[in-house]
């Protein structure tokens, strides 16, 4: 084999490599650009009642606005909170990396029911806190409102008016 030949056949590997990172790469752009181009600059928020509280929660319904949940946040307050919608049942899991406060979380299920609490979860724990049933939301809240207001599990969520902010 001739060496122009030789260094053409050790080319092809890596020429596959390189487009295979480049395809990667470009397809991951074109996910988030289309993460960007789907989620709407005015975020829809709906009222969620828990016990004879009621609060206005920002939605989070797709996957960009999910994954960085309340991290834009400065603080959060009673009256406000943030509802990750996964549109379908299962287990899922939120973590605290790069929060600015802490919070409780409360996994409920598609019919409204309290599934699992998380009090007064600590900023940067550095842990995860999976939802350990078949949830379709997540509800972040002010730490201390569940215990303030007695919310528990097995109690059911009311969920109202929806509305662009």
């Amino acid at each position: 084999m001739s060496t122009s030949m030789r260094h053409a056949t050790e080319a092809v590997p890596l020429l596959v490599v390189v487009a295979a990172l480049a395809a990667f790469f470009g397809l991951s752009q074109v996910a988030r650009a289309e993460d960007k181009m789907n989620s709407n600059p005015e975020p829809r928020t709906i009222s969620v009642t828990l016990g004879n509280q009621t609060i206005r929660a920002v939605v989070a319904e797709t996957d960009a606005s999910r994954r960085d949940g309340l991290l834009g946040w400065s603080q959060i307050t009673e009256e406000k909170g943030m509802l990750l919608d996964f549109a379908m049942e299962r287990q899922y899991a939120i973590h605290m990396q790069g929060m600015k406060f802490p919070i409780d979380a409360v996994w409920i299920d598609a019919n409204g029911l309290i599934k699992l609490i998380y009090e007064d979860i600590a900023p940067n724990s550095g842990l995860i806190y999976p939802s350990m049933f078949p949830c379709r939301y997540c509800l972040e809240i002010k730490s201390g409102f569940c215990k303030k207001y007695g919310i528990k599990i097995g109690q059911t969520v009311q969920f109202g008016s929806s509305k662009t902010r």
